[in-house]
């Protein structure tokens, strides 16, 4: 059978009253089984169908995105991502845990399989409605952030062009350029926050609706911490203020200087030499074919799926202003067992992040479907889902002269700054978002004045009062879209990026080792709890005391900085 290009998928909006009577179908189907076969016919019949409708949602969501002048599809991800969130299997889930075959579900599936489906079927139960407003909301959020042009020497500009400016060696240009988006920020400030309170909300009445005490214990859940949670993310965030910010402060001391200038500020952040960031040698279509030779050195497994998404058009990184900017993501596309890659790549550092960031995404999903019949397996718990692709990061190192000839080591070094950078904002973010949804209500001034406090304390060394006024409108607040599309999940990328750090240092110790730890690591799918996985991967577990300090040490080593943080 020849294999079937992204391009030529044919799309046809799922018929939602179908599934639901489907669904019904196969649970009353699995709850009359009279044998373990029965059960399982009825089980992977739902699955099928279940695929069939995931991957119309899929195609949906990402044509939306290639292009979001395309009104076709803007509606259609609207409508399929609303209704998505409105559909209740659990009715299959219940069935399956009140089967008298549960047992030898557990046996043939792994245990974890009904843990899952009776943990999420608890997501679900009630507040459908809500749920489908909470994607309305989100789709209004995308809209708006895709949508904006930015006013630039007399030119109106798309994020993606304009970063283009705000990253320049130029300190005036980049000042010129960060001011236009956070002027623009600050603008779309009183919609953006409307739109975040009705989220809060909106969050908050489902895990009420569902039995839960608050939208915290919910998303705990939701992303399967489900032997931990709020006392030990906070716990971590603790550990990072004491151990990383401090390195943090003394790194920005150092880029003040390289960078000769008198004060470090906001507008020098994300610049690491005096001459601009390292960029890539050429476009996307030279990034896909560096990635080639670097991954047909690196290992033949990689090397086949790589080829495979590029030739049959799943990997969609080039840059476009029609496109969504400032994000990537790695998808699966069910009927065809195959990841698909979404990028804009803008001709910064970052392009490269990006595409081998989403690989390792694509390599977990890849080996997960091949080695699970169960597709639950397919995808990690939340936040060992992010080790995958935070690690592929630091495996890349030594392919970095593909990419970006003789400014590698800037690029490897930039690689090390950000996986502090990252972990100390991620933290910020799940501190701020801890306040969000304990509060009784939302409240726009307080908002601002608790995200802008903390960006304070984890941003120490670098002075904001360029941005004042901006900030004080909301401008750095309403711009992080991790609190509207990705509740409670960024704190998944700092527990991973030091999970990342471990797995580096075994490669580095023994390359064949290393691999052969984060084969298992995407190999082994959703099908392990967290504490479990890390214990079979011989790693710590990221929110203890002792793993943010290795990672204090091993950065300080990498970036030169131990003997000015051991005084």
């Amino acid at each position: 059978m020849q294999e079937k290009m992204f391009e030529d998928i044919f799309y046809e909006r799922p018929d939602y009253e179908e599934y639901a009577q489907y669904i019904e179908k196969c649970a009353v189907e699995i709850g009359k089984a009279a044998t373990m076969e029965e059960l399982c016919r009825s089980l992977e019949s739902f699955f099928d169908y279940r695929s069939r409708v995931e991957t119309m949602e899929m195609v949906a969501f990402i044509r939306s995105y290639h292009d979001c002048t395309d009104e076709f599809y803007q509606q259609e991800m609207q409508y399929t991502q609303s209704r998505a969130a409105m559909t209740d299997v659990s009715p299959v889930c219940d069935a399956l845990l009140k089967s008298p075959f549960r047992g030898e579900t557990d046996n043939r599936f792994g245990r974890r399989f009904l843990l899952k489906v009776e943990k999420e079927s608890t997501l679900k139960k009630s507040g459908q409605k809500l749920l489908g407003r909470e994607q309305e909301l989100i789709a209004r959020f995308q809209n708006k952030t895709a949508s904006m042009k930015f006013s630039y020497e007399g030119r109106e500009l798309s994020f993606g062009r304009l970063s283009e400016y705000m990253y320049s060696g130029d300190r005036d240009i980049r000042k010129a350029a960060r001011e236009s988006w956070r002027k623009a920020c600050a603008g779309s400030s009183d919609y953006f926050l409307q739109v975040l309170g009705e989220l809060v909300d909106v969050r908050g009445q489902i895990a009420r609706a569902n039995g839960y005490a608050d939208y915290l214990e919910y998303a705990d859940t939701e992303k399967g911490r489900y032997s931990y949670g709020e006392k030990e993310l906070a716990r971590m965030c603790h550990f990072v203020r004491e151990e990383l910010v401090p390195l943090k402060k003394r790194l920005y001391e150092r880029l003040r200087e390289r960078l000769g200038v008198d004060v470090y500020t906001a507008d020098d952040t994300g610049i690491y030499f005096e001459e601009g960031n390292p960029k890539p040698l050429g476009d996307a279509g030279f990034l896909l074919d560096q990635a080639g030779i670097m991954y047909g050195q690196m290992d033949g497994e990689f090397l086949e799926l790589f080829e495979t998404m590029k030739n049959r058009g799943y990997i969609d990184c080039a840059g476009s202003d029609h496109k969504i900017t400032g994000m990537g993501f790695c998808t699966i596309i069910c009927a065809e067992k195959l990841p698909f890659i979404f990028g804009n790549c803008t001709g910064q550092y970052t392009d490269a992040d990006l595409l081998v960031h989403e690989f390792g995404h694509a390599v977990q999903a890849k080996m997960s479907m091949d080695r699970f019949r169960v597709p639950e397996y397919w995808e990690m718990p939340g936040d060992l889902l992010e080790i995958p692709s935070k690690a592929m990061e630091q495996l890349c190192y030594d392919y970095a002269p593909l990419f970006f000839g003789e400014s590698a080591p800037q690029y490897v070094e930039i690689r090390l700054i950000t996986i502090l950078k990252e972990i100390c904002s991620f933290c910020m973010t799940h501190e701020f978002e801890t306040f969000l949804y304990k509060a009784d209500a939302f409240d726009s001034a307080a908002a601002i004045a608790e995200y802008n406090r903390l960006t304070e304390i984890y941003e120490a060394g670098a002075d904001y009062g360029v941005c004042r006024s901006y900030m004080e409108a909301g401008a750095l607040l309403v711009q992080n879209k991790g609190l509207y599309m990705s509740p409670r999940y960024l704190i998944s990328y700092a527990l991973s990026g030091i999970s990342a750090v471990g797995i580096r240092l075994m490669y580095e110790k023994d390359r064949e080792n290393g691999l052969a730890v984060y084969k298992k690591l995407c190999g082994m799918g959703g099908s392990m709890e967290y504490d479990e996985a890390m214990k079979v991967l011989g790693l710590p577990l990221p929110y203890t005391e002792q793993a943010v300090s290795d990672v204090r040490d091993y950065l300080a080593d990498r970036l030169g900085l131990a003997r000015e943080i051991s005084g």
